[in-house]
C-alpha cells in the first residue's frame, strides 16, 4: 500500500506528458533509423505512447508491490506481460520483426526514464519510479518474446504471406479508390515528374485507356511519358515553399476545351519516405459555360437595360419637351383667347366650362353676373336648359347645337339672338366650334356682339332698297335711251346705206357707161369711189352686227368647239385648195353657251389664223385646250406673221389694225366681235405673239 502511494506522482507525470513522450520517442527512433518502415507522424507515436502509458498507470493502480523478475514469477497472469503479448501479436501481423520491436522498446524505455529523471521528484521517489519503469518495460519485453517464441517458423511464414496478401489487397483498394475518383489526379515526385496518374488523368492527357491496365506495369501507370501541363503557376508552386495552391486552367481535349480548378498540395506522407506533390483537377467546364452564358446574359441584359434606359431617357426627354410644349401651347392658347374681344368659354365633352377668356369675365362683371369663378366648373348645357321666360327657346336651341357639335355630328353651330339692354338694341351671335388636335371633344363657345354688324346690315338693306329703286329708274331711262339709240342707229344706217348705194351706183355708171369719155385718172377715181362705198357699207354692217350682239339673248347649250373648228378648217381648205396648211384640232373640247355666237368666235379666230399664215409654205394652225391658273382655257395657235406684244392692247379695239389693208384685207372689227361674244358669256380673251413667229389667242369660259 505504501509503495503505491509513493508512486502516485509518477501517474500524474505520465498522464500530463504524453506529447512530450511521443516527441522524445520519435526523436530517438529517427536517430536510430527505426522510422524507415514506420510513420513519422507525431500523432501516430502519441497513440502508441498513450497505450503504453495506460498500461503503466494501470500497473501503478494495482496496489501491489513492484514484482521482481524471478524465474518463479507467473508472467502469464501479469497484465503488463499480457499487454506485451497482445502488442507482439498485433505488430507481428503488420510485418514487424522481433528485432524491430525490441529496438523500438529500447527507445520507449529511455524516453520514460528521461521523463522520470526530469520530473523534479525527490531522490527516493525518483529511484522508485526509475525501477518501476524498468520493471514495466522488462515485463512487456518478456511478453513480446514469449509471444514470438510460441510461433513456429511455418506459422510466421504463413502470417507473412497473409500480411503480403493483405498489403496487396490494400494496395488494390487504394488504387481502386484513386482510379474511381471522377477527377483527374496526379502524383509528382520532388523534381516535378509524374509518378502516378489515375484513369481520368491519363484519358485527359494521353487519350482513351482501359481502366486497370497499369496494375501489373512495372514502370508505373501509363501516360507518365505525356508529362504534366506546363502551367506557369504550377512551376512557381514547385519552386516555392507553399503548402498548397489553387488556380484555374484549361486543357484542350478530344471533347473540346475543358476548364479545371487545379488543387496543388505538398504530399503529406506519414513516413517521410514519399515526398512530392499531389494535383487534383476539378472539372468545372459546365459551370464555366454556365457562368459564361450567365455573363453573356448579364451583359446582354445590361446592354438591354442600358438601351432601354436610353430609350426611357429619350422618351422622358420627349415627354418633358411635350409637357413644356403643352404648357407653352396652353399659355399661348390662353393668351390667344384673352386677346379676343368676344367672350369665349371652353367646354369639355360633358359640357362643363373648363376655362373662359378675359372678355368673358369682363362681360360677366359689367352685366352684374356675380359668380365666384365666372361659371368655370358649371355645366353650360345645364345653364341653358334652366333658362326660363322669353329667352328659353333661344337657350334650348343653343344647347341642342352644342350637343350636336360635341357628338361630332356637325363641326360648327352658330345662332344669332337679341340681347337688348334698357337703353340700347344689342345683337349677339353664339358660335360653337369643336376643337381639334387632341382636345378630346372640347368645344369653344364664342358670344360675339354683332350689334354694329346688324346696324350696318340694316343700313345696307336700306341702301340696297334705295339703290334698287335708283337702278330701276336708271334702267328705265337706259332702256328708253337704247330704244331711241337703236331707232337712231337704224335710221342713220338706213340712210347711210341708201346714200352709199346710190354713190356706188353712180360710180359704177361712170365706169361702165362713160368709160370712153374718161381718161385714166378719172376712171381711177370712179373705181375708188365704188370700192370705198363698198368698204363703208361693210363697216356699217359690221357695226350693226356688233351692236346687236349686246342686245340678243344668249342660249345655254353644250357646244362642241372641236367639231366647229374641224368644220371651219375644212371650209377654209376648200376655199383655197392650192394652199397647204397643217390643221391640228383637239377632240372633245366642249363648253356651254350660245351655239351661233360661239361658232362666230371660232370662225373669226381660225379665219384670222388662215389669213395671217398665207405667206408661209409650212403654215400650221392648231385648236385645243389647256389648264392655265386652274381654269380650262381654249386656244387657237398659228405660225403666221405674229405681232409686237407692245400693241397687244389694240387688238380687240374696233377698226384698230396692226397690219395695213395693203398687206391683209379686213374691216378691223372681227376681234372686237370675238371679245364682245366671250365677254357676254362671262369669259376672257387675250393674245400672245412675236413678230414673225406666230400668235396664240386664249379664251376662257366660266364653269
Amino acid at each position: 500500500m505504501g509503495n503505491a502511494l509513493a508512486l502516485h506522482p509518477l501517474e500524474r507525470i505520465v498522464s500530463e506528458h504524453e506529447g512530450w513522450l511521443a516527441a522524445r520517442v520519435l526523436g530517438y527512433a529517427k536517430d536510430g533509423g527505426y522510422t524507415r518502415y514506420t510513420s513519422t507522424l507525431e500523432e501516430a507515436w502519441r497513440i502508441s505512447v498513450a497505450g503504453l502509458s495506460a498500461s503503466l498507470i494501470h500497473a501503478l493502480r494495482a496496489k501491489e508491490p513492484t514484482p521482481g523478475l524471478s524465474p518463479d514469477y507467473d508472467f502469464a497472469a501479469d497484465p503488463v506481460t499480457r499487454f506485451g503479448i497482445d502488442e507482439a501479436r498485433r505488430h507481428r501481423m503488420r510485418g514487424v520483426t522481433l528485432g524491430m520491436f525490441l529496438g523500438l522498446m529500447k527507445y520507449y524505455r529511455r524516453s520514460y526514464q528521461d521523463l522520470v529523471r526530469c520530473s523534479g521528484l525527490d531522490e527516493k521517489t525518483l529511484e522508485r519510479g526509475r525501477l518501476f519503469v524498468d520493471c514495466f518495460f522488462d515485463r512487456i519485453e518478456i511478453g513480446f518474446t514469449t509471444e514470438w517464441a510460441s510461433v513456429s517458423a511455418p506459422q510466421r511464414l504463413a502470417e507473412l504471406e497473409e500480411a503480403s496478401r493483405s498489403i496487396t489487397n490494400e494496395k488494390n483498394r487504394l488504387l481502386t479508390l484513386l482510379e474511381s475518383i471522377p477527377s483527374p489526379v496526379m502524383l509528382l515526385d520532388t523534381d516535378g515528374r509524374p509518378v502516378f496518374m489515375n484513369h481520368e488523368a491519363v484519358e485527359l492527357l494521353a487519350g482513351p485507356m482501359t481502366p486497370g491496365t497499369h496494375y501489373y506495369r512495372e514502370s508505373g501507370s501509363p501516360g507518365l511519358e505525356v508529362g504534366v501541363p506546363r502551367w506557369s503557376r504550377l512551376k512557381r508552386f514547385l519552386k516555392g515553399k507553399a503548402r498548397e495552391a489553387r488556380f484555374e486552367e484549361s486543357i484542350e481535349s478530344s471533347a473540346g476545351r475543358r476548364y479545371f480548378l487545379v488543387t496543388v498540395q505538398r504530399m503529406l506522407d506519414i513516413s517521410e519516405k514519399f515526398c512530392g506533390t499531389t494535383i487534383i483537377l476539378s472539372d468545372f467546364t459546365d459551370r464555366k459555360h454556365a457562368e459564361d452564358e450567365r455573363q453573356r446574359l448579364v451583359e446582354e441584359m445590361e446592354e438591354r437595360v442600358r438601351s432601354r434606359t436610353a430609350e426611357l431617357l429619350d422618351v422622358n426627354e420627349r415627354l418633358v419637351e411635350e409637357i413644356e410644349e403643352r404648357r407653352r401651347s396652353e399659355r399661348f392658347f390662353h393668351a390667344t383667347i384673352d386677346s379676343l374681344s368676344a367672350p369665349v368659354a371652353i367646354l369639355n365633352g360633358d359640357g362643363d366650362i373648363v376655362t373662359v377668356n378675359r372678355a368673358w369675365r369682363k362681360f360677366a362683371d359689367e352685366n352684374g353676373c356675380r359668380h365666384p369663378n365666372h361659371f368655370i366648373g358649371d355645366n353650360y348645357l345645364g345653364l341653358c336648359d334652366n333658362v326660363k321666360g322669353k329667352d328659353a327657346v333661344t337657350a334650348s336651341a343653343v344647347a341642342r347645337g352644342i350637343r350636336e357639335v360635341t357628338a361630332g355630328r356637325i363641326d360648327e353651330f352658330h345662332l344669332e339672338y337679341p340681347c337688348h339692354g334698357p337703353g340700347e338694341q344689342r345683337w349677339f351671335q353664339v358660335r360653337a366650334t369643336r376643337l381639334e388636335n387632341g382636345s378630346r371633344g372640347r368645344v369653344a363657345v364664342v358670344h360675339e356682339n354683332i350689334s354694329e354688324v346688324k346696324k350696318a346690315q340694316e343700313e345696307i338693306l336700306s341702301l340696297n332698297r334705295s339703290l334698287e329703286e335708283r337702278i330701276r329708274l336708271r334702267t328705265q331711262q337706259l332702256e328708253c335711251s337704247n330704244r331711241e339709240l337703236e331707232g337712231f342707229c337704224y335710221a342713220v344706217s338706213h340712210d347711210l346705206r341708201s346714200h352709199l348705194a346710190r354713190l356706188e351706183g353712180l360710180g359704177r355708171g361712170l365706169v361702165e357707161d362713160c368709160s370712153a369719155g374718161l381718161d385714166n385718172q378719172a376712171r381711177h377715181y370712179a373705181e375708188r369711189i365704188c370700192r370705198i362705198s363698198m368698204d363703208l357699207r361693210r363697216a356699217i354692217d359690221s357695226l350693226l352686227d356688233l351692236s346687236r350682239l349686246a342686245r340678243c339673248e344668249l342660249g345655254n347649250e353644250a357646244v362642241d368647239l372641236s367639231e366647229v373648228a374641224a368644220r371651219v378648217a375644212e371650209e377654209l381648205q376648200r376655199s383655197q385648195p392650192l394652199r397647204r396648211v397643217s390643221f391640228s384640232v383637239e377632240p372633245g373640247v366642249i363648253v356651254r353657251g350660245d351655239p351661233q355666237l360661239l361658232e362666230t368666235v371660232v370662225r373669226h379666230l381660225m379665219g384670222n389664223a388662215w389669213k395671217f399664215t398665207s405667206r408661209r409654205k409650212d403654215a400650221e394652225i392648231a385648236f385645243g385646250s389647256t389648264m392655265l391658273h386652274g381654269m380650262k382655257t381654249c386656244f387657237v395657235r398659228d405660225n403666221g406673221v405674229g405681232f409686237d406684244m407692245r400693241y397687244a392692247g389694240c387688238l380687240f379695239q374696233p377698226f384698230q389694225r396692226l397690219h395695213g389693208p395693203a398687206e391683209f384685207d379686213g374691216a378691223g372689227i372681227g376681234l372686237a366681235t370675238v371679245q364682245r361674244v366671250i365677254q357676254r358669256h362671262g369669259g376672257r380673251i387675250w393674245a400672245e405673239g412675236e413678230r414673225g413667229e406666230g400668235a396664240v389667242f386664249f379664251f376662257t369660259f366660266p364653269d
